[in-house]
């Protein structure tokens, strides 16, 4: 693993992961099934500080969003009850409230090139990630996003097996049960990357790009 100081903007990337109203909001597929969301909810300000922090020091920012489909032939195919149907409905369908991002980060979102649609809970799983990232010339992932226990875990595990260095941003990523997401950070600061601190992560960037 890499020191958190030795960062180096142009190789680095931001990855902000699924900050959708279907996870952070009250009224989204989480909240309405049940889910207490208010963790997820409480990490958008610390996200939005992180994106503004990494753009200052010259690192770019993709984002990602889940969408799933109300028809999924290959969802109906399956015999032991698919995640997706364990709620009210099904999530982040296309062109709903559900599958945006969420008020307060919405300003922050990057042009269409920087955006990843994903079907599934990986960010590189049938997306366009990984060439993106090649053609900027990334080595380093820094993490945030929903959630710990699904999609930010598979992402980070994907990452990892792709050869990135990750860094996880603590008070950026959440999930829907504590213990799962206390376990996550542990297991990943053990096995994939960096597990730190928003003003460790911080202090550890330049105030500006060396091209500013």
């Amino acid at each position: 693993m890499i020191p958190i100081v030795s960062i180096e903007p142009r190789e680095t990337a931001l990855i902000v992961i699924d900050a959708q109203n279907a996870f952070c909001h009250p009224d989204g597929t989480l909240g309405q099934s049940g889910v207490d969301v208010s963790p997820l909810l409480e990490v958008v300000p610390a996200i939005g500080r992180l994106v503004e922090r990494c753009r200052t020091a010259g690192i770019q920012d993709i984002w990602t969003r889940q969408i799933h489909f109300a028809d999924d032939r290959a969802r109906a195919a399956h015999r032991i009850t698919p995640h997706t149907l364990k709620r009210k409905r099904v999530a982040c369908q296309p062109g709903s409230w559900d599958a945006e991002i969420v008020d307060e980060l919405k300003p922050l979102v990057p042009g269409p090139e920087y955006v990843i649609d994903k079907h599934k809970w990986g960010i590189f799983y049938g997306t366009r990630l990984d060439p993106l990232l090649r053609i900027l010339g990334t080595k380093l992932l820094v993490v945030c996003g929903t959630t710990t226990n699904a999609c930010v875990d598979t992402s980070v595990r994907e990452a990892y097996m792709r050869d990135y260095d990750v860094v996880v941003v603590r008070e950026c990523v959440a999930g829907v049960k504590p213990e799962w997401h206390e376990l996550a950070l542990e297991v990943w600061s053990q096995y994939i990357g960096e597990v730190v601190g928003l003003d460790e992560l911080e202090a550890a960037l330049p105030e500006r790009s060396a091209a500013a």
